[in-house]
């Protein structure tokens, strides 16, 4: 992500947090498997960059939100039409048949790596799964 200056993992946060926001420290950790101090981090170098906010849970004394700001907002649409490409070039000379089975198989191979997480590490919450929206579709951040 060199153009523009963004780590893959910023780029990826940005665009979870575009999707779902306002998402709370722990919420993002998850969501992103990383932990929350790393995360920390990241979500403190993005704000000091300008493109997202981080402010109070009102229903939360000691949890925060975090949002894109208007700087991010403006950036996470060039984010959505590179994952786009990115997709399109990953998925290519691939049937929609394919691209299904593959979705299908991914989401059952993280749902196990989820309860692999659980049964180890007692009291770690798991990541939290939607049913895709489709058969056949994963969840996407784009």
């Amino acid at each position: 992500m060199v153009p523009l200056d963004l780590t893959p993992h910023h780029f990826w946060m940005l665009l979870v947090i575009a999707k779902a926001a306002p998402l709370s420290l722990g919420e993002l950790a998850r969501a992103m498997w990383m932990d929350n101090p790393t995360v920390s981090r990241m979500v403190q170098q993005m704000t000091q960059r300008g493109y997202l906010t981080v402010g109070p849970d009102p229903n939360h004394g000691r949890r925060i939100r975090i949002r894109l700001t208007p700087e991010g907002v403006a950036l996470n649409e060039n984010l959505v039409e590179i994952s786009e490409g990115l997709r399109g070039q990953a998925e290519k000379n691939m049937t929609d048949e394919e691209t299904a089975t593959l979705r299908d198989l991914l989401c059952k191979y993280i749902r196990n790596l989820d309860v692999m997480v659980a049964n180890d590490l007692p009291g770690v919450p798991i990541r939290p799964h939607h049913a895709p929206e489709a058969p056949g579709k994963l969840p996407s951040v784009s």
